[in-house]
């Protein structure tokens, strides 16, 4: 009985491995590859010596029954007899029954439907030692693409029916001659193609199963002076990377860097000052680039030198005053580094302002002012020690004046001059800034009420000059008119303004 059980199963065992062995030597026309696609010699070479024919092509390891796929075939070696080589290369069904094949010594396509070969009319160009013959396939549109050296070789797209091949289909490459010998090698994919930038939009690496994909990389953009720096993270399965740039937003990028390696960083020196940029970068291995990174955008700018954009400042310390109310005018520097001396010119309307002095913030002294008791004042200041050289914004003096007619006053620095330790800067006039303040009249007409000021208005604010607001007739006169509670020189002053402005009043010529 054992016997008959030990008999029974080797008996199994012998048509499981004689199955085993059928469907290993069937071709993997669905299943992912795992390996390498090789043609069946289990190579991407091919020497060809002696057979001829359709039935002495050699197919791929794997097909396709769907989608769209490249791979590229080079001539690396014909019969130094032949001035074209003789291989042909296409594309099959199983078992080599039905094929388009490129015939590299003319061009022409052979088409081999189960029946005698039959050639079409001319279709592109001949094959050559070192070309390589480029296969697009769209598998569910049945159509083909054939490019020579990157180029179409016709720029009408190959058609042709599903009843012409049917699917699996697999690349081919068969002998065209029973003389001499060629070998062809074949890039499915597994590493970079020749021509990789002409692959059309859409299509995948024939051995698409052992391309590695690659990851996307988090991107950084620091603006420099006609520069832009650029870092990123490591991109998984990346072995270099591109950086692509654009002008507007989303693109369309343009790259401005291929096959960056060994570094996650490139700077950008073609990038104009001014001009705003976008950045992406997207990591690379062999054939396959990964997905864009995060888009960064930075505009260059020229490098500021130190003290090159000075800025001497005016502030008012009012928005509006009364005819014979003080104000005051404080004096800045901004955007500065250890600057220690100063010269500098100011501009006040004369007309409008009485000038009273310039009080010293401590740390700064003024080492010589002029007055040209029409407006214009220089002034010299200096530091009082290391520790107040100006690198903030700093006020280092004030100016004091009186309001003496109505108007819209204003306070001008019309120029300047710095120095720190090392060299001297000249502000920019549009860096020298102004001021401006409202003076207001007061809220009464003229001291005797007329409505116009005269030399009768002066007199008799001379006559109470000295004496308080409250001891003057007030219900015939405004000798106050600074209301400042008394009658003095500031009264007399606003009056003569307001004389000289009065076109009513003539003097006697």
């Amino acid at each position: 009985m054992k016997k008959r059980i030990f008999s029974q199963l080797s008996l199994f065992l012998s048509v499981l491995f004689v199955a085993v062995s059928i469907l290993t030597a069937l071709p993997t026309a669905t299943q992912a590859a795992t390996t390498p696609v090789t043609w069946s010699n289990g190579s991407l070479v091919k020497t060809f010596s002696g057979e001829t024919g359709f039935r002495s092509g050699v197919l791929a390891t794997e097909g396709k029954t769907t989608g769209k796929w490249y791979w590229e075939v080079e001539v690396t070696n014909e019969d130094q007899s032949k001035t074209s080589s003789y291989g042909m290369i296409g594309i099959s069904t199983a078992g080599l029954k039905k094929s388009i094949a490129y015939y590299g010594v003319n061009g022409n396509l052979y088409k081999n439907y189960g029946s005698s070969p039959t050639s079409d009319t001319v279709y592109g160009k001949g094959l050559a030692k070192t070309d390589t013959l480029s296969i697009a396939l769209d598998i569910d549109n049945h159509t083909i693409i054939w490019y020579k050296n990157g180029i179409k070789v016709v720029e009408n797209i190959y058609n042709y029916t599903d009843s012409d091949l049917g699917t699996p289909l697999y690349p081919e490459i068969i002998n065209g001659s029973s003389s001499g010998s060629r070998t062809l090698t074949a890039n499915f994919g597994a590493t970079p193609f020749k021509y990789a930038d002409k692959i059309p939009a859409g299509y995948l690496a024939y051995d698409q199963s052992n391309v590695i994909v690659v990851g996307a990389s988090t991107l950084k953009a620091t603006a420099g002076d006609a520069k832009v720096d650029l870092t990123w993270s490591a991109a998984s399965n990346a072995t270099s990377y591109n950086v692509k740039r654009a002008i507007t937003t989303g693109g369309p990028y343009t790259n401005v860097a291929t096959n960056v390696t060994g570094n996650t960083y490139y700077t950008d020196t073609t990038a104009v000052n001014g001009t705003p940029y976008f950045y992406v970068v997207t990591g690379v291995n062999g054939t396959t680039e990964g997905d864009v990174s995060n888009e960064v955008t930075a505009t260059p700018i020229a490098a500021v030198k130190p003290n090159e954009q000075a800025t001497l400042d005016v502030t008012i310390d009012k928005e509006k005053v009364k005819v014979g109310e003080g104000f005051i005018a404080d004096l800045s520097l901004k955007k500065v580094t250890n600057i220690y001396a100063e010269d500098f010119v100011v501009n006040y309307d004369s007309t409008l302002m009485e000038y009273l002095g310039a009080t010293e913030v401590p740390g700064y002294k003024v080492y010589n002012e002029t007055n040209d008791k029409k407006g214009t004042l220089r002034f010299i200041v200096a530091s009082q020690g290391k520790n107040y050289g100006i690198s903030t914004d700093t006020v280092f003096l004030k100016l004091k004046f009186k309001a003496i007619a109505v108007g819209t006053g204003k306070v001008d620095s019309l120029s300047g001059r710095i120095a720190d330790t090392d060299n001297e800067y000249d502000i920019a006039p549009a860096n020298a800034l102004e001021d401006t303040i409202l003076i207001e009249k007061p809220a009464f007409l003229d001291v005797n009420r007329s409505g116009s000021y005269t030399l009768l208005d002066l007199s008799i604010d001379a006559f109470y000059f000295g004496q308080n607001a409250a001891d003057t007739d007030k219900t015939l006169h405004d000798a106050d008119q600074t209301e400042d509670a008394q009658v003095g020189d500031d009264d007399l002053v606003y009056i003569v303004g307001q004389i000289l402005t009065n076109p009513d009043y003539t003097p006697n010529k």
